[in-house]
């Protein structure tokens, strides 16, 4: 037995409506951590907060401008897209990685 597709019976529009809102709203919420650790930054003057602010919004915030800003204005192709925005993605993992470890 198979597993129905989990879109299955939603029209291309819905999906896509859908899609958009869930990545809004995870860049929302991704810069809103970005900012109360950006906060933490400027408060204690802490490198590590700052690394993390900046690896929080490379995850979140980054990706978002990048698969919905960018692609209205530059012709890529998806495979492009996709390199751009993993490694945005590596990007800020190191950038947390580097906070937790040696900042």
């Amino acid at each position: 037995m198979t597993a129905a597709p989990l879109l299955d019976g939603v029209s291309p529009v819905d999906a896509e409506s859908a899609i958009f809102a869930i990545t809004l709203v995870t860049a929302t919420v991704g810069a809103f951590v970005a900012y109360q650790a950006f906060r933490g930054y400027l408060r204690n003057a802490s490198q590590p907060m700052l690394y993390l602010a900046v690896g929080i919004a490379l995850l979140t915030v980054v990706p978002f401008l990048v698969t919905r800003g960018l692609r209205l204005a530059v012709t890529l192709t998806d495979a492009q897209f996709l390199l751009l925005v993993t490694a945005f993605d590596i990007a800020g993992l190191s950038a947390i990685l580097y906070s937790l470890t040696r900042a």
